[in-house]
């Protein structure tokens, strides 16, 4: 009896989610050794997380799952979006209507 409430206990008290870091494509090392992880996101959009990015890591039925990368400070707003790769390509899409691929600046749609 004593023994199962000590891991009940154990299992209120544990991370939700595992902050790891990316060693591979498809493994990342944090409290545990994850490998053949998936990685989720929004329909549509697929991603591969460089090494070393920090990996938000959950256990589901179907395994461990990564279901996102912290993100790192880019000095965006609220309400803003800005899409990056490892290798420099930015789309940024700004409050005042702007967007901004690659530093070229597009003016927002003028209303008819």
């Amino acid at each position: 009896m004593w023994i199962s409430q000590q891991m009940i206990a154990a299992q209120k008290t544990s991370a939700a989610a595992d902050a790891a870091r990316v060693t591979g494509d498809t493994s990342a090392q944090g409290s545990n050794d994850y490998r053949q992880l998936v990685f989720a996101g929004p329909w549509g959009i697929a991603y591969q997380p460089p090494n070393a990015a920090q990996a938000v890591v959950v256990s589901t039925n179907a395994g461990d799952t990564c279901i996102g990368t912290i993100a790192e400070e880019k000095g965006i707003g609220p309400g803003e979006l800005l899409l990056f790769s490892a290798g420099g390509a930015e789309i940024y899409l700004k409050n005042n209507g702007e967007i901004e691929i690659n530093g070229q600046v597009f003016a927002p749609k003028e209303d008819a």
